[in-house]
């Protein structure tokens, strides 16, 4: 009796406890202190390796050094071939081959096309697919500032600054950038000196790795000698738009200043210059500008072709003509851009030639020159006629969207890049699509 007793109690005792325990208060478990599983390894079940097309190499070869031989090699270019013909693969194409790891057997081919697409073949039971896998982007705005330094150019201030997270590359195409917005104001090979401060920030789609697939700078503020220059891009016409003051007056004049993309004056216009072929002075009546051969050359203005052919010391030489008398030549080309010829019309920014050292030339460069009714001018230092300022009607909607990008830009950090993302939050303009 007494052992029965001991057990009814026993098991009373249990389910008040185990009751009380259920509903009764829980200890917090501090998530620090609760219990860690250690680190499982998981077997990969592919591995990767990556091939480079060499120069002189077709890509059979490449995929038969990867072990894709016989007739799953030839199913597998003819599913290629509904995009990409192998014979047109450039040196320098990257071949990614994806391999299971039980049996070494590919599973799928990379082919990148270039940073936006890549053919993705895959190994099916029935053979070889293929379709083209579009890189994806997003749109972000990042701010850029800083000051020019002693014995520095805005290129250096810009492609050597440790402090910018963005790739190289698109470092080098922002000042390119930034050099056209200015291209009608200032001369950023003579005019930038040390103290100068810049400012601004643009709209780019970027990739996973970092860079840019397009970028649009959409507020910039210089400060050259003291004197601020801004620069805000409205589309105007509803399209392409353009860069304007505060004012709305147009920064583009009726010329570039540069025929060619930021690059170095090696010539500057003179009435008596010393001749490196020649050996005697004589006048220079342009401005040489120095780039690699096959640089693009652009029409600094719209026009019509007068001459496109070969004149003595000129080399491969074209003369456009423009409105209101005048003219402009481009020499020492290596050869001429595709349709220009005499009496075919350009545009102001095409294309027309590339540069070489055709003529009396020491080495690659473009000659440039521009007359009005057949009298040179010094092409870096002549006022030049404006465009069109914004029109009257579209004024209040430029003030708009000005004094909330100006409000954007005032909210950004003080130097150095940062997205927008990670800045204090935008105004609703931020995104640029005010402008169109």
């Amino acid at each position: 009796m007494k052992l029965y007793q001991a057990t009814t109690l026993g098991m009373l005792g249990l389910c008040v406890w185990g009751l009380t325990s259920f509903w009764g208060p829980r200890k917090e478990v501090v998530p620090a202190d609760a219990p860690v599983l250690p680190a499982l390894y998981a077997t990969p079940v592919e591995w990767v390796e990556t091939h480079v097309l060499q120069r002189g190499e077709t890509l059979d070869r490449v995929l038969s050094r990867a072990d894709i031989i016989g007739s799953d090699l030839l199913a597998l270019l003819l599913a290629l071939r509904e995009h990409k013909s192998p014979r047109t693969l450039q040196a320098g194409s990257e071949i990614t081959v994806r391999r299971w790891v039980a049996d070494s057997t590919a599973r799928a081919v990379d082919l990148r096309l270039n940073a936006d697409s890549t053919v993705r073949l895959e190994r099916r039971s029935d053979g070889w697919t293929s379709r083209v896998v579009v890189t994806p982007t997003v749109v972000d705005t990042v701010y850029v500032s800083g000051e020019i330094g002693e014995h520095r150019t805005l290129y250096e201030a810009l492609v050597y600054d440790e402090t910018l997270s963005l790739p190289p590359r698109e470092r080098v195409q922002l000042v390119a950038e930034l050099a056209e917005v200015y291209a009608y104001r200032l001369d950023f090979t003579r005019d930038i000196q040390p103290g100068d401060r810049f400012r601004l920030f643009y709209e780019r789609e970027a990739r996973p790795d970092g860079t840019a697939r397009r970028r649009r700078i959409l507020l910039a503020e210089l400060v050259n000698a003291g004197r601020v220059y801004p620069a805000v891009h409205f589309a105007a016409d509803g399209e392409t738009g353009g860069y304007y003051d505060l004012e709305g007056k147009s920064l583009r004049t009726m010329f570039r200043r540069y025929p060619v993309d930021y690059v170095r004056v090696t010539s500057a216009f003179s009435w008596r210059r010393y001749h490196p072929v020649l050996g005697q002075y004589r006048a220079h009546l342009g401005t040489d500008f120095g780039a690699p051969t096959g640089t693009p050359v652009k029409a600094t203005a719209d026009g019509t072709v007068a001459f496109a052919g070969r004149n003595g010391g000129y080399g491969n030489l074209i003369e456009l003509r423009h409105s209101n008398g005048y003219t402009t030549r481009y020499a020492h080309l290596s050869r001429f851009a595709s349709g220009i010829r005499p009496g075919v019309k350009v545009e102001q920014g095409q294309v027309i030639g590339y540069v070489g050292a055709t003529g009396l030339a020491t080495g690659p460069h473009l000659h440039y020159e521009l007359r009005k009714n057949g009298q040179p001018l010094d092409a870096r230092r002549v006022g030049l006629p404006t465009a069109p300022p914004i029109p009257a009607e579209k004024m209040d909607e430029f003030r708009r969207m000005l004094e909330e990008r100006i409000t954007l830009l005032d909210r950004a950090v003080p130097a150095g890049p940062a997205l927008a993302a990670n800045s204090p939050s935008p105004s609703p303009a931020a995104d640029g699509e005010v402008d169109g």
